[in-house]
C-alpha cells in the first residue's frame, strides 16, 4: 500500500507539471493515452517486481516517451520501478547497466530538444529533475525493503535460535532430572541390597539361635527358658517382618517403571530363533504392585506365545487412560499342534490349558481388575484392565495386598 501511495503521488506531480508549466499541455487524447500507458507500465512493473522481468514494463514506457516527448512527465513513477527493479545477473554489464539507466533516455532528449530556447528549456528543467528525484526515491525505497528483508531474516533465524536454545534446555533439564532420578532409585536399591544381606541375614542367624535355645529348653523342661525364647522369638520375627517391608518398599521405590517392564519384554527378545517382542509403553509410572503385577503377567503371556505359538514375535501394548491402566500382549499365531497324553486337545481351541491363564486372571483381580484371555484375530491376545481409584493415596496399603503377587508360578 505505501508504493501505490508512492506511485500515485509520483505520478500526479508528474501530470501537474505537465499541465501547470510555460507550455502547458493540452488535455487532449495524447495526455490522457500517457497518462494510462504509465499507469499500465508501472502496475506491470509492481506484478513482474519479484521476478527479473520487471525491467520490460519500464523499458517499454522508456521507448514510447522516446518517441512522445510528451509522455516524459509520466515517466515519475516508471523511473521509481527502474530503481526497484531486479535486471538479470547473466546479462553483461554494460547491458544491464542499459537496462537500468533506460528512463534517462526520453528525460535527456527533452532537455537537449529544450536547449534551443530558454522558455523550453525552463518547462522541461521541472520534468527532468522530478523524474531523477523519483529514481532517487526508488533507489531508497529498494534499499528500505532490502534492509526490512534482512531484519525480518535476522528476526526469523532469532526466533528460531531462541526456541531451539528453549528445547535444548528442556532437553538438558530433563535429562538432569532423569539421571538425578535414576542415581535416586540406583541408591535406593543399593540400601535394600545391603539391609536384605546383612541386617537379614544377621536376623535370621538370630532366629536359628532362639529356636535352637527354644529346642533346648524344651528338651530339658525349661519352661521359664521356653517362655523366654518364645517372647525373643517372636520379637525376632516382628523384627525380620519389618525388614523385609522396609525393603520390599525401597526397592518399590528404587525401580523405574519404564526399566522393570523393558526387562520383562528384552528377556525374550531371541527366545527362538528369529523371535522378537515389540513394546509400546505409554505409561510413564505406576505403583509398585501394578509394575510388578504388569511385568509378571508379560513374563506369563511372553512364555505362553513361546511354548504354544509359531509366532515369530509378539507386541506388547500399555496405555495409560484417565481412570485405568491397560496391558494388551497379543502374537500372531499359528498355534503349536499339541495334545494331551490321551491324545485330546487340551482346550476348545487346541491350546493346553494350564495354570498360567489362571493365575494372570488371579493376578488381575488382586489389583481390582479383569484380564481377558482367548484366541484373537489368529493368535492369542491377553487383555488386562486396571482401575486407578484404590491406587490414588499411595500409603493405601495395597503393597501388603499384593505382595503375594510377586511369587513367581509356572505352567504345568
Amino acid at each position: 500500500m505505501r508504493i501505490m501511495i508512492d506511485k500515485g503521488l509520483l505520478l500526479a506531480l508528474g501530470a501537474a507539471l505537465a499541465l501547470t508549466g510555460p507550455h502547458p499541455a493540452a488535455l487532449d487524447a495524447v495526455f490522457i493515452a500517457g497518462l494510462l500507458a504509465a499507469v499500465c507500465a508501472s502496475a506491470l512493473a509492481e506484478w513482474l517486481m519479484g521476478s527479473h522481468h520487471a525491467w520490460i514494463p519500464v523499458c517499454l514506457m522508456s521507448v514510447a516517451a522516446v518517441a512522445c516527448p510528451s509522455w516524459v512527465a509520466f515517466m515519475t513513477p516508471v523511473a521509481y520501478d527502474a530503481a526497484r527493479a531486479r535486471v538479470p545477473e547473466s546479462l553483461t554489464d554494460p547491458l544491464r547497466s542499459a537496462l537500468r539507466w533506460m528512463w534517462i533516455v526520453p528525460v535527456l532528449r527533452t532537455l537537449v530538444d529544450g536547449s534551443i530556447d530558454m522558455a523550453s528549456l525552463t518547462a522541461a528543467a521541472p520534468v527532468a529533475v522530478a523524474v531523477c528525484a523519483s529514481f532517487a526515491f526508488g533507489s531508497r525505497a529498494s534499499m528500505a525493503e532490502r534492509l526490512r528483508s534482512d531484519l525480518n531474516a535476522f528476526e526469523d533465524r532469532a526466533r528460531d535460535a531462541a526456541r531451539s536454545n528453549r528445547v535444548r534446555l528442556a532437553d538438558l533439564s530433563e535429562e538432569r532430572d532423569r539421571s538425578v532420578r535414576m542415581a535416586t532409585l540406583a541408591e535406593r536399591t543399593r540400601i535394600a541390597r545391603e539391609i536384605h544381606d546383612n541386617v537379614g541375614h544377621l536376623l535370621t542367624r538370630a532366629i536359628m539361635q532362639v529356636e535352637a535355645g527354644k529346642a533346648v529348653a524344651d528338651a530339658t523342661n525349661d519352661a521359664v527358658a521356653g517362655r523366654g525364647f518364645d517372647e525373643v522369638g517372636v520379637t525376632l520375627h516382628d523384627a525380620m517382618t519389618m525388614v523385609r517391608r522396609s525393603v520390599h518398599d525401597l526397592e518399590d521405590e528404587g525401580t523405574d517403571f519404564g526399566a522393570r517392564i523393558d526387562d520383562a519384554v528384552r528377556s525374550f527378545d531371541g527366545a527362538t530363533a528369529g523371535f522378537s517382542v515389540a513394546l509400546a509403553n505409554g505409561i510413564d509410572s505406576a505403583p509398585a504392585p501394578v509394575a510388578r503385577a504388569f511385568a509378571t503377567i508379560i513374563r506369563e503371556s511372553l512364555t505362553n506365545v513361546v511354548r504354544h505359538s509359531d509366532a515369530p514375535g509378539a507386541s506388547v501394548t500399555l496405555r495409560d487412560f484417565p481412570a485405568f491402566w491397560q496391558l494388551v500382549v497379543r502374537d500372531g499365531g499359528p498355534a503349536k499342534a499339541r495334545v494331551n497324553h490321551d491324545g485330546d486337545p487340551g482346550g476348545d481351541d487346541g491350546l493346553p490349558r494350564g495354570m498360567g491363564v489362571a493365575d494372570i486372571e488371579s493376578r488381575a483381580r488382586q489389583l481390582g481388575g479383569s484380564a481377558t484371555c482367548g484366541p484373537y484375530g489368529g493368535g492369542w491376545r491377553v487383555f488386562v484392565s486396571v482401575p486407578k481409584d484404590r491406587w490414588n493415596d499411595k500409603a493405601s496399603g495395597n503393597d501388603k495386598e499384593s505382595d503375594n503377587a510377586d511369587q513367581p508360578r509356572r505352567n504345568p
